[in-house]
């Protein structure tokens, strides 16, 4: 679950946000997303008067991992049981709809495949003529790499950071009630479904991983230490035991993920490295499908319970989708959050830009027919109302923020997975 789900760099910079109909909010505005401080948590559909103490601004000092309190941690917005228990009775749905999604061990694709061969493979006959091999496929590999522009670079690095936290994923998603693995081998449909999203996920960081080590591109080191940072510090989600917030979440950021990798493999393809335009090809195919399953369970919610979900929609949309990589650290943030500064860069360089999120919206408003739902009550007219009205508010923001683009000037951001080297941004 590599990048983007959220309104980026442009539309932080137009420094427009969306209206709130259940009270006045702060928040302040990161290039991927909205990190949101409801100042009437008494007004959300949760009761959650711990929000603006829990979902703050990410720091912008290097710290190890962001306080915690008991007293925060014990006032965590209470999941309605009504929600838990229509989950739970979706588990045979589950197994007929989003299993079949996950491909079977034995026919899927494994990083390796996509890498040189550092054993003898078939032909090689000699320790020798093994290592002669490898050697080559690496040449080769570093060729194709060499044309790769720096801020496409840093958009594959961030992309691969986010997506080796899985472990701070998984441990959300078990953390949602319904959906949650209680033994960790459940056979329960819901389990195996994020044991298996998680098991094809994994490959993504690792074969990312890989291929930077082997381009001798990048400073290794300092992007190992990001990572380590990020998993350090964690994620958070404004609701985090919901099944109905995890659901929706997981549906925008699987998509934005896919678009962030086609975009990424297409410009690998345009500057002649086509081995790392399959890779990020073949990642984007797993998101792809992952993408349907969130959302299908989410269409599937709909029709079971219009009102929870299309309040919940709008819970989501107003708090804003955040990205699971905005804590993400290499211990010299200063100004700027790394975070601001990769997905500035991920703006410019049109791997998921202010159009790619409005264009997101308007896609999931049109697949799960939001506008279209009838008999609601009215604080669910309320929240259709609010979450159809998003649309062209976005597209008036994308506006201003070209608008504002273009006045401003560029400005260079350095990045120390690339030897502190420094990239364009504005």
């Amino acid at each position: 679950m590599a990048t983007m789900c959220m309104g980026l760099t442009a539309l932080a910079s137009a420094m427009v946000s969306f209206p709130n109909k259940s009270g006045t909010g702060s928040g302040r505005p990161t290039p991927l997303g909205w990190t949101c401080c409801p100042t009437n948590p008494r007004s959300t559909n949760f009761g959650a008067a711990s929000l603006t103490r829990r979902w703050t601004p990410a720091s912008t000092t290097p710290v190890e991992a962001p306080s915690r309190s008991i007293d925060m941690e014990m006032q965590c917005p209470s999941v309605p049981r009504e929600q838990v228990e229509v989950v739970r009775s979706l588990n045979g749905w589950v197994a007929d709809n989003m299993l079949p999604l996950l491909l079977p061990v034995e026919s899927s694709w494994q990083p390796h495949d996509f890498l040189p061969f550092s054993a003898a493979a078939s032909g090689a006959t000699t320790e020798d003529e093994a290592l002669f091999a490898f050697t080559d496929g690496v040449a080769k590999l570093r060729a194709g790499a060499t044309g790769v522009p720096d801020d496409v670079l840093v958009c594959l690095v961030g992309n691969m950071v986010t997506e080796e936290a899985l472990p701070s994923y998984q441990s959300m998603g078990n953390r949602t009630e319904g959906i949650a693995d209680d033994t960790g081998a459940s056979s329960l449909p819901w389990a195996q479904w994020m044991r298996g999203w998680t098991a094809e996920e994994n490959r993504h960081g690792d074969l990312l991983n890989r291929y930077l080590y082997l381009s001798g591109r990048v400073d290794m080191r300092q992007i190992e230490t990001t990572i380590h940072h990020l998993l350090r510090n964690g994620m958070e989600m404004l609701v985090p035991k919901s099944p109905y917030h995890s659901v929706i979440y997981g549906a925008f950021q699987e998509r934005a993920t896919f678009i962030s990798h086609v975009h990424t493999a297409k410009l690998a393809g345009q500057h002649g490295d086509q081995a790392l335009a399959k890779i990020c090809g073949v990642i984007a195919a797993d998101e792809k499908r992952h993408e349907a399953g969130y959302t299908r369970v989410c269409a599937k919610l709909f029709e079971v319970d219009p009102n929870g979900m299309v309040r919940a929609l709008a819970y989501v949309m107003r708090g804003k989708v955040t990205m699971p990589g905005l804590l993400m650290s290499d211990g010299r943030d200063c100004t700027e959050t790394l975070f601001e500064r990769f997905s500035a860069v991920a703006q410019r360089a049109g791997v998921y830009t202010a159009k790619d999120y409005g264009d997101l919206v308007e896609h999931f408003l049109r697949r799960w027919r939001v506008a279209d739902l009838a008999g609601l009550s009215g604080d669910g007219r309320h929240a259709q109302e609010y979450v159809c009205r998003l649309p062209p508010k976005i597209r008036r923001m994308e506006e201003l923020a070209h608008q504002r683009a273009a006045r401003s000037k560029r400005r260079p951001a350095s990045f120390s997975w690339i030897f502190d080297s420094y990239v364009m941004v504005g």
